[in-house]
């Protein structure tokens, strides 16, 4: 069951939201928690057991660290002791994790390997079953267990909590990756649902269809086809397959976020945002703290921080320092913190090639704007460029616009090769009215891409007013009653009579399920 799929938000969510609201308060956290089993199981079926298994054991693991804490003796013992039993905790979730998404990938890649050195060891592919979100709830354990060793937070004494914390069913498949200080109360108070609640909730929700349905799965039969064939096309049309997977990435990944946000707010849980209008953002930095923010979070809180505070960066950065000088030791940390981000980004999001190199494409960008950053501040003052002008802002967004596609493009390519591939055939093969010929047969005809353009101006447009933190479903609210239902039935029609769907299209899964 996908979250764009009516039997999702017009079946399934329903009736969770009646039986809850119809249940004594003190139940409805019974109600929710098998909403969410249900849904899990309908999704991974018996591969809930890893589920389950990840539940107890974060579990736990919080009460062992906590009984590490208080069994005496220095600070330094106690701290030890901790650390052990984090290792141990966090080691057996990502043993599990590991050996179903990446074992077969390191056993080819060894495989291949051992063919290069002729040693004649041939790796058998085995079939592993993945439960959908394990990335996910996977990164959720490891940041309680975290959490609860820092002393951020006390340990749940209540497995029920961890319980609904780790499988609550709106983000179980895409996020976002909340924290357990964030939701769990809320998931457990069984709080009434009220109609301001449903109202915004189910008012995002439609917003989050428009996205999905409306415009990303229209583009989708573009992106599959100049993928697939990319090397019998022209590179503005294999640019314009580039341009049309980063649309639909954006608009699939938002809206999907948009229907989990929607869902949760009915119950009266405010999870994390994702989102926060990547496009407007001033650089390849800046864009990944406005997109999948609680991943780029999470790695911060718990890869860049310990890495760059780890003792032995700290004293490689003290030799650098001797022996070339602060300038280029302040960069040492920074390095290898954004080393391991990029890196974990990249398998993050699977077992394939193509994403450890976007992992390294990132963190190349990035590390190239910490180190010019100083430089270009001095030199556009000297040159008396303004920043904030209108000039240089067309050109920062033309360069951003670049980076990203040109990243997502070797995202979805089939491999690093292939990305590169269709990279020399934008670069030398480009003749924009091959495009203008050929735009028509991709994939979409022209009322798809009518449909498609007005989807991505009705986006860009709440998109723009969001950047100036307008809040238009509060605007909206202050409209006279049948204005607003004018309003919201005719976002509910645009929805359903321009949706891609039914027949002549292939119901098309949410990308970020899968990683």
């Amino acid at each position: 069951m996908s979250y764009h799929l009516l039997a999702y938000f017009a079946i399934f969510l329903p009736v969770v939201i009646l039986i809850y609201q119809i249940t004594p308060q003190k139940f409805r956290w019974m109600i929710l928690l098998a909403a969410d089993y249900v849904f899990f199981w309908m999704i991974s079926g018996k591969l809930i057991l890893y589920l389950l298994f990840a539940t107890i054991m974060t579990h736990y693991i919080g009460l062992w660290l906590e009984t590490a804490a208080q069994a005496g003796g220095s600070a330094k013992q106690v701290t030890k002791r901790k650390r052990k039993v984090l290792a141990f905790g966090i080691l057996v979730n990502l043993t599990i994790l590991i050996i179903l998404k990446y074992f077969n990938f390191f056993g080819e890649n060894l495989s291949v390997l051992s063919n290069m050195l002729s040693l004649g060891w041939e790796y058998k592919k085995i079939d592993f079953m993945v439960p959908i979100g394990i990335s996910y709830y996977t990164l959720q354990t490891i940041s309680y267990m975290t959490d609860v060793y820092r002393g951020t937070i006390p340990a749940e004494k209540n497995i029920v909590k961890i319980a609904l914390y780790l499988s609550f069913f709106p983000q179980i498949m895409e996020g976002p990756i909340s924290r357990f200080s964030e939701t769990a109360e809320a998931l457990w108070s069984g709080k009434r649902i009220e109609f301001e609640n449903i109202k915004f909730g189910y008012q995002r929700i439609v917003y989050g269809l428009l996205k999905k349905i409306v415009i990303a799965d229209r583009v989708a039969p573009v992106v599959i086809k100049v993928f697939k064939h990319y090397d019998t096309y022209d590179g503005s049309i294999v640019l314009f397959g580039a341009v049309c997977f980063t649309i639909q990435l954006y608009m699939e990944f938002s809206g999907c976020m948009d229907i989990i946000m929607g869902s949760g707010q009915i119950f009266g849980v405010t999870l994390p945002e994702n989102f926060r209008q990547p496009f407007f953002a001033k650089d390849a930095s800046d864009f990944w703290h406005r997109w999948h923010i609680t991943l780029g979070t999470w790695f911060k809180d718990y890869i860049f921080y310990p890495v760059s505070l780890a003792k032995p960066v700290k004293n490689f950065a003290k030799k650098v320092k001797n022996r070339f000088g602060r300038g280029v030791s302040k960069f040492v940390a920074p390095f290898a913190a954004l080393f391991c981000v990029w890196s974990c980004n990249g398998l993050w999001h699977g077992p394939h090639w193509t994403y450890i190199f976007y992992g390294m494409y990132y963190f190349v960008l990035i590390f190239l704007e910490n180190i010019l950053e100083e430089p270009v501040t001095k030199l556009t003052a000297k040159l008396k460029i303004n920043r904030e002008g209108k000039g240089y802002r067309i050109f920062r967004l033309i360069k951003l616009l670049v980076i990203v596609n040109l990243g997502e493009m070797f995202f979805r390519a089939e491999t690093v090769g292939t990305g590169f591939a269709m990279l020399g055939r934008i670069l030398t093969n480009f003749h924009i009215t091959e495009l203008g010929d050929h735009i028509y047969s991709l994939g979409m005809d022209y009322y798809d891409a009518a449909v498609a353009l007005i989807g991505i101006l009705i986006v860009l447009v709440v998109d723009i007013l969001h950047e100036k933190n307008i809040q238009i479903r509060k605007a909206i609210s202050g409209w006279a009653l049948p204005a607003r239902w004018v309003f919201w039935y005719a976002a509910i029609f645009i929805v359903i009579i321009f949706g891609a769907y039914g027949a002549g299209y292939t119901v098309v899964d949410m990308i970020y399920a899968g990683y």
